[in-house]
């Protein structure tokens, strides 16, 4: 229970300080230039897609400290990338990350746009390692409130009354 409610509060902190991120973004711009903020002009109702490795395969992995040698698994994780890829030059992955570091739960997600919960639990019941059980999957409706732009070839950091010399190009991904 009180996993829960702490989930809940960094929810609830992360909706609410989403309101004062849009507004300094938008607040930052300079008219005539791609000043980095919002990427979406408005809320997309989208699905997340939570990945859990499957214990008995994170578990040599974490004992051994090199990732097991089990074909079938290799060839479900290759498909599950070669999937998304798929999904996303199709347009409807919209961001994909996972868990940087050593934690037990080894957790991913997805987020992606599907027409209703059954569509978006179809699509994942698709992926080749959920297919082959070398990932658990949980589906969840998910409401991107904005994206950023900073990463477009074109985005700038800028500030109000900024001068062309005075502004930088946003930075680059890491």
């Amino acid at each position: 229970m009180r996993y829960s409610l702490r989930t809940l509060f960094l929810l609830l902190a992360l909706i609410f300080g989403s309101t004062n991120a849009t507004e300094a973004q938008t607040l930052g711009s300079t008219p005539g230039k791609n000043c980095v903020g919002k990427a979406n002009k408005a809320k997309v109702s989208a699905y997340v897609v939570l990945l859990r490795l499957r214990w008995d395969i994170y578990a040599k992995w974490k004992e051994t400290g090199v990732w097991p040698d089990d074909a079938e698994a290799n060839k479900a994780v290759e498909g599950h990338s070669n999937y998304w890829a798929q999904q996303l030059k199709q347009g409807h992955a919209i961001f994909a990350g996972a868990m940087n570091g050593d934690y037990w739960d080894n957790a991913a997600m997805i987020v992606f746009e599907a027409a209703s919960q059954q569509e978006a639990e179809s699509v994942v019941k698709k992926d080749p390692a959920v297919e082959a059980h070398v990932f658990q999957a949980q589906v969840r409706p998910f409401d991107m409130l904005w994206l950023t732009n900073k990463y477009a070839p074109d985005a700038a950091v800028c500030s109000e009354g900024a001068s062309p010399e005075s502004t930088e190009k946003a930075p680059a991904n890491r």
